[in-house]
């Protein structure tokens, strides 16, 4: 399957006076593909995953490079990749394009952690989670 990808519109709430997009909401619009896609890959909602199966995938690094600003109303294109796999963390790759264009106008890579929700100790990557990891993989 490789990367997956979506187009999410910039929103009026997400840019500041400037008229850009304000940089934390980068961030929720990251963790907002990371949940699609879990709906979309795996068949259940990322909730629960959190809520029945207990797991959580808090981040514990992320590194961003903005490039060119995303203006109210502009269509961004965002990528999910893994770049990185290992046997309880995982690094994703995070790109934002604006439009068609073929340069990411944004990139981060991202460290998650696989936790258990009630003990909050690590735990390795379950299965089916390691599988659509390794599905998002170039």
């Amino acid at each position: 399957m490789s990367a997956y990808e979506t187009i999410l519109p910039v929103r009026f709430g997400q840019v500041d006076y400037a008229g850009i997009m304000f940089y934390p909401r980068f961030f929720d619009n990251f963790h907002a593909i990371f949940e699609d896609m879990f709906g979309d890959r795996l068949g259940v909602p990322y909730m629960s995953i959190l809520a029945d199966r207990r797991i959580g995938f808090p981040t514990v690094n992320i590194n961003t490079d903005f490039r060119k600003p995303f203006r109210f109303g502009e269509p961004m294109r965002l990528v999910l990749d893994t770049a990185k796999l290992g046997h309880a963390s995982a690094t994703l790759r995070y790109r934002g394009f604006n439009g068609d264009e073929s340069e990411p106008s944004v990139e981060a890579l991202c460290t998650i952690v696989a936790i258990n929700l009630d003990t909050f100790e690590t735990m390795p990557f379950p299965d089916d989670i390691r599988a659509v990891l390794t599905d998002l993989s170039d």
